[in-house]
């Protein structure tokens, strides 16, 4: 009996052994460029005042100054692709959510940069590595290791520097960080923007080229237009109804509607009670909208989405 208490004791404590290490957090660095560039993405107003300097800067005196809310304190941050880091959040699906915040930005030849940044370390745990694995995104885990010291030598990171460099969330961002009070513009450096309003004032600011970049442009247009007419609607449904709503998105791929005719351009109201769908419909027809519903709408279940032509809207 003691041999076998002795065994159980032993088996716990190596199970134990066993969860501590796989409950270990994990790290990784940033997996490298993806062109010959690197990225500064920065605001309107943010990029108007850098044009001014000539300089970035990492000062937290100086960018609080400027109104710039400093998360890491004498770090300038880059990344290595425009489409990185276009939002509050960086995944380019949430865009649409959270809307286009940095519009512009600098691009700087890596030759200028490669030896004066280094990647940001990333922390994560198990269940993290699983969803970066199934989402394919597997070639972000290269550098995947337990041995955060070993991580540290390889990038010359101190230990005093390590919270300046260690980061918890936004691994897509693919992050590098420099350590300066302030960086000039190199020359190399490209200027980017997203209107031709804002070409013609950042060309009297500085002598670096600027170009428009019309993919975040037709973009921006794009989330423009969304919330345009989604607070139409809500004048058109008032407040009350609104909120019945479950979502409200907008398509201007063809529909055929049930009298055989095409809408170009239409919206869809998400799962709305009959009671609730029948002012709602109301409303849209005596504001001059054609709306239809799906065959067999509340028969199987309490919701059903209503589809509205919106061509009227110029």
């Amino acid at each position: 009996m003691q041999l076998l208490n002795q065994l159980v004791r032993n088996m716990k404590s190596e199970i134990a052994k066993v969860h501590a290490e796989i409950n270990k957090p994990f790290y990784f660095c940033s997996f490298g460029l993806e062109d010959g560039y690197f990225y500064h993405t920065t605001s309107w107003s943010r990029l108007k005042s850098i044009l001014k300097d000539g300089f970035l800067s990492g000062n937290p005196v100086y960018l609080e100054n400027k109104g710039v809310r400093q998360l890491h304190p004498n770090m300038i941050c880059f990344t290595t692709s425009k489409w990185r880091h276009l939002s509050n959040l960086p995944e380019v699906p949430m865009i649409a959510s959270f809307g286009v915040t940095h519009d512009c930005y600098l691009k700087i030849p890596k030759e200028e940069l490669i030896d004066k940044v280094k990647p940001v370390i990333y922390e994560v745990e198990i269940h993290e590595i699983e969803s970066i694995i199934d989402s394919g995104q597997y070639y972000y885990l290269t550098t995947l290791t337990h041995d955060l010291e070993s991580l540290m030598r390889k990038l010359g990171i101190s230990k005093e520097d390590l919270p300046n460099y260690l980061y918890r969330i936004w691994y897509v961002e693919n992050e590098f960080r420099m350590k300066a009070d302030r960086y000039p513009l190199p020359e190399g450096s490209q200027v980017y923007v997203s209107s031709y309003y804002q070409r013609k004032v950042a060309q009297k600011l500085t002598h670096l080229p600027v170009y428009i970049d019309r993919e975040i442009m037709k973009l921006k247009e794009k989330l423009a237009f969304r919330p345009r007419i989604w607070r139409r609607i809500k004048r058109i449904v008032g407040k009350d109804l609104y909120r019945k709503i479950r979502y409200i998105e907008v398509y201007t791929r063809p529909e055929e509607r049930p009298d055989g005719s095409i809408a170009t351009l239409w919206v869809r109201l998400y799962d709305v009670k009959f009671l609730d769908a029948i002012p709602i419909i109301k409303r849209l027809k005596k504001a001059g909208l054609k709306v239809w519903i799906p065959p067999y709408a509340w028969k199987y279940r309490p919701y059903a989405d209503l589809k509205a032509d919106l061509k009227w809207i110029g």
